[in-house]
């Protein structure tokens, strides 16, 4: 999508990104109720945009995209990167917007001297992060949703 730029989020653009999420979530069918619970977790961390590990992917005035990464943080197995959220405007679904704001992801891990980014994925994306090269590990129960699990899924980054 060459109309399209990235860039990092000022405070005035997170209500817009936020509404963009809840479209591109609502994009799988998911109904009202499911989307009234998902509404109360899927949003913009405010100190990620100012820190960096956030990037919206803007045509005009419209969020098309946005990825937002955790802070680094060490484990047992290496220092991690967690992949917050990564949501596309269903109207850029299948641009390879998907894949740009994944490969940003991945390279702010490298930068963090991460081993590894892993992904707490929304069932109907699995696909697409096996398609980047991650690795799916196991689902795991949601937190959200009781009798729901969501694939755990990891993208070993050396």
């Amino acid at each position: 999508m060459p109309d399209i730029r990235l860039s990092r989020l000022e405070p005035d653009q997170f209500d817009a990104v936020n509404a963009m999420i809840l479209r591109s979530k609502a994009y799988w069918g998911y109904g009202e109720d499911m989307m009234a619970k998902m509404e109360t977790v899927l949003r913009l961390d405010p100190g990620a945009a100012k820190d960096g590990r956030a990037i919206a992917a803007w045509r005009d005035d419209a969020p098309m995209g946005l990825a937002q990464i955790g802070a680094p943080h060490d484990e047992a197995a290496g220092r991690s990167v967690m992949l917050d959220l990564l949501f596309i405007s269903p109207d850029a679904i299948g641009t390879g917007l998907g894949k740009r704001l994944y490969d940003w992801a991945l390279e702010q891990a490298r930068m963090a001297d991460a081993d590894v980014l892993q992904i707490l994925s929304d069932p109907n994306a699995r696909s697409f992060y096996t398609a980047m090269g991650a690795r799916f590990i196991e689902d795991r129960p949601s937190k959200l949703i009781p009798g729901r699990t969501l694939p755990w899924l990891e993208h070993r980054l050396a």
